[in-house]
């Protein structure tokens, strides 16, 4: 019996391959995501963590392997093509336009419904929307995007992605640049985002507390390779995080797990 959309991954990465020139940036990542789950992507730098997003967005082509959402192939599409069949991707570094008020930067985000029927008043009601779940920024659709809080513009950039109805949202570093506090909020506003809209979340960190904070699994990779998927439970133990942060990731690890 075939799977169905309820039974079937939201996300399915399977053998990717992608290669700049003679950079090997990803080396046969095989990934799984649900729409019910938060998977939080972590490693070195340099590890292939951003390429995994980038890849999925269609920001750059694998060499080889799949990219699927609930079954639908979508290797090789156009990041607009990707964008309609339901994945956005909010960049690292937040990039909104600071001269622009935030409803004008919210508005941005619904550029894949122009040209629809009624489409403006599908933007207005979605900003509304979004605007009631996230009432910080919501109260503050006027403002000019500069003047809000590091916080602030990272859930700005968020709505901006949720503006485009997407069955996933992808995170590049949502933390970067904002202070202890601000991470906590944020992470718990991405929690409560998955959890009542039912939007499947892939978010790619560097700050390694706040990933094991805010996943419901998470995948190290290490040179272009996925080498350990566990719950955050599994993955307190300092040797272990110690060991493919810093050691050889090839060897076996201290402690067990999924590799």
């Amino acid at each position: 019996m075939p799977p169905t959309s309820e039974s079937r991954p939201l996300l399915e990465i399977d053998d990717l391959e992608v290669r700049f020139g003679h950079v090997h940036a990803l080396r046969g990542v095989t990934l799984e995501a649900a729409r019910s789950e938060v998977l939080v992507l972590i490693g070195p730098n340099g590890a292939g963590k951003s390429t995994v997003l980038n890849s999925v967005s269609g920001l750059c082509e694998p060499s080889s392997g799949r990219v699927r959402i609930e079954g639908a192939d979508l290797t090789g599409h156009s990041p607009r093509e990707v964008v309609r069949a339901g994945v956005t991707l909010v960049p690292q570094g937040r990039r909104l336009f600071g001269s622009m008020s935030v409803r004008e930067n919210l508005e941005l985000g619904a550029y894949t419904h122009k040209g629809e029927r009624n489409a403006q008043a599908k933007t207005v009601n979605k900003i509304a929307r979004w605007a009631e779940f996230f009432p910080e920024v919501g109260q503050r659709l006027s403002t000019q995007s500069s003047l809000l809080s590091g916080g602030q513009q990272q859930i700005v950039a968020i709505i901006r992605g949720l503006m485009s109805e997407p069955r996933m949202l992808m995170m590049d570093e949502p933390s970067i640049g904002l202070a202890p506090i601000v991470v906590k909020r944020i992470g718990e506003e991405i929690r409560r985002l998955n959890r009542e809209s039912g939007i499947g979340i892939v978010m790619v960190e560097q700050n390694v507390e706040f990933a094991l904070t805010v996943a419901d699994r998470v995948a190290i990779l290490v040179h272009g390779r996925v080498v350990h998927v566990a719950p955050p439970a599994a993955l307190r133990d300092p040797a272990l995080l110690a060991h493919y942060f810093f050691g050889d990731a090839s060897a076996p690890p201290p402690t067990g797990g999924k590799t």
